[in-house]
């Protein structure tokens, strides 16, 4: 198997059978010839099936496909890519419509032509089935090994992972603590992840710190080197807080792998009440669903799973004895190898 991807080579012991090839990432115009490194490698690799898993690789697997019927193409859907490329403020209207309405024509290609499609969940699905396509759902669970002992002793602190951004509503989350520590000085939040770069939301942050006097509240540790490291810190908490904002169509449908890590630490969680995530919360019983465009909601869900930390803790539980039983990698490892089992008939 060969890997060929964004970032640097692997470093360190890698499976025997696995072959990693990494690509420097360009930007704007210099991204041209980085597509075009990877189509050249990607078309030297004499292997029975392309799995592509963006846009811009099902492009290359849908040219090889062309030149070489025989091989098998899966297009592995792992975000809503189409609203992905229309809802970015940060690109001139003309070039997100243009952008839109050809991921929108790789897609269509892709159920037309592509041997396989996989999506992470029922929601995202939908535009794949409306168009006659059946695609199988492989969500993003966690494996079971990295799945933590409970800690009987958590301290009162929130925890953020992945994108600082607005659209992520760690604005939001900001003026909600502002609100708790009023009440609950002893509160912190941990932020594990760098800031968006397309947004100011790294200017403010440091204006809002300075002025609503957070700054001992509030731990910034950037991006940690491995999963270990991140389930280190999870662990010392007690809430996981998603506050996905509406009007972002690909975080409405999402089913966020932060998630299933938080719960599979024993966190109770804070989450949008959007559709995937609802269901997980609202069968497991592992936290609380808020409106993620208030803080005063945000707030107050803090404040109660804070001050009661039995109730939280049994959360927690719940949500990790979900991932146990149901919302884990072995579950949906099954399903992706039955597919390939099939294609490689």
């Amino acid at each position: 198997m060969t890997l060929i991807g964004l970032g640097k080579n692997a470093a360190g012991k890698l499976p025997p059978n696995l072959k990693v090839i990494g690509i420097p990432g360009k930007r704007r115009f210099r991204k041209l010839t980085m597509l075009w490194k990877l189509a050249r490698l990607a078309f030297e690799q004499r292997t029975q099936i392309y799995h592509c898993f963006d846009p811009w690789a099902l492009a290359i697997g849908l040219g090889i496909k062309t030149g070489r019927p025989s091989v098998r193409l899966v297009y592995d859907s792992t975000e809503y890519f189409p609203a992905v490329f229309r809802e970015r403020k940060d690109l001139p209207l003309p070039v997100r419509l243009v952008a839109y309405a050809f991921v929108r024509y790789l897609e269509w290609s892709a159920i037309r032509s592509a041997d396989g499609i996989i999506e992470t969940n029922a929601t995202r699905a939908h535009r794949f089935i409306a168009r006659g396509s059946k695609p199988v759902l492989v969500p993003n669970y966690p494996p079971l090994d990295l799945v933590s002992e409970i800690h009987t002793e958590r301290e009162p602190w929130l925890v953020y992972t992945g994108l600082i951004c607005r659209h992520r509503g760690f604005d939001v989350l900001l003026k909600a603590l502002s609100l708790v520590v009023r009440k609950l000085p002893q509160v912190k939040l941990k932020v594990i992840g760098k800031f968006a770069p397309h947004e100011n939301i790294e200017t403010w942050t440091k204006e809002f710190l300075k002025n609503s006097g957070l700054k001992d509240s509030i731990d910034f540790l950037g991006w940690l080197p491995s999963y270990d490291a991140i389930f280190s810190v999870l662990q010392s908490c007690s809430v996981g807080v998603v506050l996905f904002q509406p009007d972002w169509s690909n975080d409405y449908a999402n089913l966020p792998t932060k998630l299933f890590d938080f719960m599979a630490s024993g966190l109770a969680v804070i989450a949008s009440p959007f559709p995937e995530i609802s269901a997980v919360v609202k069968k497991t019983g592992c936290g609380w669903l808020v409106d993620p465009t208030s803080p005063e909601s945000v707030a107050i869900a803090i404040e109660e799973a804070l001050s009661n930390s039995t109730e939280c803790a049994a959360r927690g539980r719940a949500g990790k004895k979900g991932v146990i039983e149901l919302y884990n990698w072995e579950s949906a490892e099954r399903t992706l190898l039955t597919l390939y089992g099939r294609l490689i008939q």
